[in-house]
């Protein structure tokens, strides 16, 4: 019963981030703004992950699980979320990079040159990098900005699972009691 409404609610949530994830992304996309290494969209992409989450557990636990939430399921539902959501991102970039804008890619490896060129590496040393990293497919890429998201994801589940925890029914002052038969787990 547990993982059933677990995944539901995951998915059900995750898909709600996901679309919105992918409608900001658009937005920057159809105004002509790059959507690779821009602060403002990382910046909404991250606030957007935390509001999912935030609002995603809140969920969950008020009302599948009345009240009720350890840390351990609340930081798996978090990322589970997130999960779902970065799959759903990352499809998308998936389709973006790989049938109708091909430069997104271009324009991330240009990106990193001009990056490690000015961090200081040798011409020698970034033209090693580079003749690896030009080999990135569209594949690669929507791996690697699921990746990123999910990452993000755990750190922003670890913080919420936090805050959210709740050891008793809210409405029932009682403590959980796995030994007592208790109605409050």
């Amino acid at each position: 019963m547990y993982y059933k409404t677990l995944f539901k609610h995951s998915f059900l949530f995750g898909s709600l981030v996901g679309a919105v994830l992918i409608l900001a992304s658009l937005t920057f996309y159809w105004k002509g703004v790059s959507i690779n290494y821009n602060p403002t969209l990382l910046f909404i992409n991250r606030g957007l992950i935390i509001l999912g989450i935030y609002f995603g557990v809140r969920k969950y636990r008020d009302e599948v699980l009345f009240g009720v939430i350890s840390y351990g399921r609340a930081f798996v539902a978090g990322t589970l979320m997130i999960a779902v959501a970065s799959s759903f991102y990352a499809l998308y970039i998936y389709i973006l990079t790989g049938y109708f804008d091909g430069g997104i890619l271009q324009e991330a490896v240009d990106f990193t040159e001009k990056g490690l060129v000015e961090i200081g590496y040798e011409d020698d040393q970034v033209e090693l990098l580079m003749s690896i990293y030009r080999k990135i497919t569209p594949g690669i890429f929507a791996f690697s900005q699921w990746l990123g998201k999910v990452m993000a994801g755990v750190f922003f589940s670890l913080i919420v699972a936090f805050f959210f925890r709740q050891k008793r029914n809210l409405f029932n002052n009682s403590p959980i009691d796995k030994f007592n038969d208790s109605k409050n787990q």
